[in-house]
């Protein structure tokens, strides 16, 4: 049996929570895109920022699980990306870009040298 892999739109969609504040809410998504647009938002931690509390249940994911990834955008999954690029009305390269430039100031290249053959200058 094949796992079905394409989300549904209900799959993707969330649910009334009443501890976010609608209006709250979208004012920061609004700010976020507008932000996005001009090429202000220089960290992903700027998206958990924006409402802390409305935007895991936006995002469709858990606080920490926000926390966690958008504080080291190596650690954001796809969706991730296009999910924050949905709810902000952003092109989905444009969140890809900020995403990328910062997770390459924080990353460090992997070391393979150990797996490979010993340079004896006999090549």
């Amino acid at each position: 049996m094949v796992k079905k892999t394409d989300k549904s739109e209900e799959k993707n969609s969330a649910k009334f929570e009443k501890r976010v504040n609608p209006y709250t809410l979208l004012e920061s998504l609004r700010n976020l895109k507008s932000r996005f647009a001009t090429g202000d938002v220089q960290s992903m931690k700027e998206v958990s920022g924006a409402y802390a509390t409305g935007m895991p249940f936006a995002l469709g994911i858990s606080y920490e699980t926000m926390i966690n990834r958008y504080h080291d955008p190596r650690k954001l999954t796809l969706e991730d990306i296009l999910n924050t690029a949905d709810i902000t009305s952003t092109e989905y390269e444009t969140v890809m870009n900020v995403a990328v430039r910062e997770a390459i100031k924080n990353h460090t290249k992997r070391d393979i040298s150990k797996l490979l053959p010993k340079d004896e200058g006999n090549h």
